[in-house]
C-alpha cells in the first residue's frame, strides 16, 4: 500500500534513457498525429545590394592629373515590386499558427488560427498577441494549451503541421507577441540551432511613406487553406494613446480574419509591419469589414462568422518598430517588460510554477521543512522525503507527481494546490509498508493539466547504495557561458571510480554511472550520492544545444562535507 503526501494525472510511462548524451525525462506525448516534415532548405533572405557604377577608365593626358572632384553617383532605382523568387521565399517564411486546446480525452484540437512570420533561422516568430495569447487582451478565460506551427512547402498546397511553439514575449496593449519553436509535434524537444528555417529581415517602418507598396502574406479564413498574397499601398498613419504617433500604418491592401499576425513587407522583402485584426487596440474604425458570408458553415450569419472586407476598406498594420523590444528580449532570452500598463499580463498568467530542490530528508516538520537532511537512504527505508522551495504557484494549480524506480514508472497522482503562491519549504513524500527495493528513486513534478504540461522540478536519490561515509555532497549551477543564465534540464553524470570516460562516451551504459542529476528551471542541481574522499570520479555535463563539458572531481581527506561546483556550457 502506498501513502503519497500529495494527491498528484493519468499513468505515464516515463523512460530515463541515454542516447549520445541526450538525456530527457518527459510526460506522455503524441498529441497530434501528424508526421513532422523537415523544413524546406532555403537560400538566405534576399537583400538589397549596391549596384556598381560603370565608369570608363581615365585616359592619359600627358599632364599632371587634376585634383579629384567628388561627383555624386546616382542611386539605383528602388524596386517597384517583389520578384517571383522573393514572393516564393517570403511565402515559405510565413507560418500558419493553430491555437490548440486540450479536449476531455486529452487530445489537442484547433479552436482558432492566425498567421506569423519567421524572423530568425532558429525559430522565432512574430505574430499578434490575440493569436498567441488572447488572454493578454482580455479575450476568453485562458490562453491556448499549445501553438501548432504549419510551414509552407508549396504555395499551392496547405501548410504542413510541423512544430509546436511557446510564447516568449507578449504585449497586450500593442497586440504583438513573439513565439519560439520549441518541439516537434509529438512534444519532443529540438535543438533550435539546427532548424535553419527561412526568415524575413527586419525593415525600417519609420521610413515608410505615403503611397509606398505593401505586400501582405497570410492565411485569411476567406482565402482557403493555402497561403494568400495581396498587395496595396500605404494609405496613411494614425496615432493611439498611450503608444503615440505612427501607432498604425494604414493600407488599402486586403487584410481579413486569419491574416492576423502575418507578414507585411516593402518591395525589398523586409518586414515593415504586422497585419492586425480590424481596430485592434484602438477606437478608430480602420476597416470596413462586415459579416456577409457564412464562413463557419453553420447556415447563419452571426458574429461568429469572419467579417469580409468589402470595397472602400482601409486596414491597419502594427509597425515593426514597435515590436523591436519584444524581439530583442526574445533573442536575449530575458523577460520582456512592457512600457504600457497591463501590457504583459498574459506571460505572467502562463508562467509555470518554479521549484528549487533543497534536500532529501528522514522526515519533515509542520511547515514542510526537512528534518535530518540526507542525500541517500540505507537499506530498509520505507519513506522517501524530498523538500523544495517554490514560487509562482497559484491556488487551484494542478501538480502531477510521478515517482520512478530505476527510470521506470512506480507511482503517479495529481494534487490541486490550495496553499500560498510561494514558500521556503514544501515536502513531497512517498511511503510503502515494506522496505524499498535497493536502487535509484526519482520524483518528477509537472505543473498544470494535460499531456503537454511542463516539468518544473526533479530530484533523485538512492536506497541501499554503497555510500561513502563522511563523503562530500556536491551541488551547484549549470549556466550558459554567454548569458550567465541557468540552463534547465542540463545533466551532470559522474562515473564509478576507474571507469574510463572516453570509452563510456562511446558506449554510455547506465551501470557505469555512480551518481547523476538534472538541473532545475534555474539550472541548479545536487548530486544524490556523496563522493568518497581521495577517489577520482570522471564526469560530464551536457544539455541540448550545448557542447559537453568533461572533467573529474577529487577531494582530499580535509575537504568539507559540502562543495559547490558551478559549470558553464558553450554552444
Amino acid at each position: 500500500m502506498t501513502h503519497p503526501r500529495l494527491r498528484p494525472t493519468r499513468v505515464a510511462w516515463l523512460l530515463l534513457f541515454l542516447i549520445t548524451l541526450a538525456c530527457r525525462i518527459g510526460p506522455p506525448t503524441g498529441v497530434v498525429e501528424v508526421t513532422p516534415v523537415p523544413p524546406p532548405t532555403e537560400t538566405p533572405p534576399p537583400t538589397a545590394t549596391a549596384v556598381p557604377t560603370n565608369t570608363p577608365p581615365s585616359e592619359p593626358t600627358g599632364e599632371a592629373a587634376a585634383p579629384a572632384t567628388a561627383v555624386p553617383t546616382p542611386l539605383p532605382p528602388a524596386p517597384t515590386s517583389l520578384s517571383g523568387d522573393q514572393r516564393e521565399y517570403l511565402a515559405s517564411a510565413t507560418v500558419f499558427i493553430a491555437m490548440l486546446q486540450e479536449d476531455s480525452r486529452g487530445d489537442l484540437t484547433i479552436f482558432g488560427s492566425g498567421s506569423g512570420t519567421l524572423i530568425s533561422a532558429d525559430g522565432l516568430i512574430l505574430t499578434n498577441a490575440h493569436v498567441a495569447s488572447p488572454f493578454s487582451l482580455g479575450f476568453g478565460d485562458e490562453n491556448p494549451t499549445a501553438l501548432g506551427i504549419g510551414l509552407v512547402e508549396r504555395a499551392d498546397q496547405p501548410p504542413v503541421p510541423t512544430y509546436l511553439a511557446e510564447v516568449v514575449a507578449v504585449d497586450g496593449v500593442l497586440d504583438l507577441a513573439v513565439i519560439r519553436i520549441t518541439s516537434q509535434l509529438d512534444g519532443s524537444r529540438l535543438n533550435a540551432s539546427d532548424l535553419n528555417l527561412p526568415y524575413v529581415p527586419l525593415g525600417d517602418s519609420d521610413s515608410v511613406r505615403l503611397g509606398d507598396n505593401v505586400n501582405i502574406f497570410g492565411f485569411p479564413g476567406i482565402g482557403g487553406e493555402t497561403i494568400t498574397f495581396t498587395r496595396g499601398s500605404v494609405s496613411g498613419f494614425s496615432s493611439e494613446a498611450p503608444i503615440g504617433d505612427r501607432a498604425w500604418v494604414k493600407t488599402d491592401a486586403t487584410i481579413a480574419g486569419g491574416n492576423s499576425g502575418g507578414l507585411a513587407t516593402n518591395d525589398l522583402g523586409e518586414i515593415i509591419g504586422v497585419p492586425t485584426r480590424a481596430s485592434a487596440g484602438t477606437n478608430e474604425q480602420v476597416t470596413d469589414c462586415r459579416v456577409v458570408q457564412d464562413t463557419n458553415g453553420d447556415g447563419r450569419l452571426t458574429q461568429a462568422d469572419t467579417c469580409i472586407p468589402i470595397g472602400g476598406f482601409i486596414n491597419a498594420l502594427r509597425p515593426v518598430k514597435l515590436a523591436l523590444p519584444l524581439i530583442r528580449a526574445a533573442q536575449a532570452q530575458i523577460a520582456y517588460e512592457s512600457p504600457f500598463e497591463g501590457g504583459t499580463t498574459a506571460v505572467d498568467n502562463n508562467e509555470p510554477a518554479h521549484f528549487t530542490f533543497i534536500s532529501w530528508a528522514e522526515d519533515f516538520d509542520n511547515s514542510g521543512c526537512a528534518i535530518r537532511p540526507l542525500t541517500s537512504y540505507g537499506s530498509g527505508a520505507t519513506t522517501l522525503v524530498a523538500t523544495f522551495s517554490y514560487e509562482n504557484l497559484p491556488a487551484g494549480e494542478t501538480l502531477g507527481l510521478y515517482w520512478l524506480y530505476n527510470g521506470g514508472g512506480l507511482y503517479q497522482d495529481d494534487v490541486v494546490w490550495d496553499g500560498d503562491s510561494a514558500g521556503d519549504c514544501l515536502a513531497i513524500w512517498y511511503e510503502e509498508d515494506t522496505p524499498f527495493e535497493e536502487g535509484e528513486y526519482t520524483v518528477l513534478i509537472y505543473a498544470g493539466e494535460g499531456k503537454n504540461r511542463p516539468l518544473v522540478a526533479e530530484a533523485s536519490t538512492a536506497v541501499g547504495a554503497a555510500v561513502a561515509e563522511g563523503g562530500v555532497t556536491v551541488s551547484g549551477t549549470i549556466s550558459d557561458a554567454d548569458t550567465g543564465r541557468g540552463i534547465a534540464n542540463a545533466s551532470v553524470i559522474l562515473l564509478k571510480p576507474g571507469v574510463d570516460m572516453d570509452a563510456w562516451l562511446l558506449n554510455p551504459v547506465s551501470d557505469a554511472i555512480y551518481t547523476s542529476a538534472i538541473t532545475s528551471g534555474k539550472g541548479q542541481y545536487q548530486l544524490p550520492l556523496p563522493l568518497e574522499k581521495g577517489v577520482r570520479y570522471s564526469g560530464v555535463a551536457f544539455a541540448d544545444g550545448y557542447n559537453e563539458e568533461i572533467g573529474y572531481l577529487e577531494y582530499g581527506e580535509d575537504a568539507a562535507e559540502r562543495d559547490t561546483v558551478n559549470l558553464q556550457l558553450t554552444r
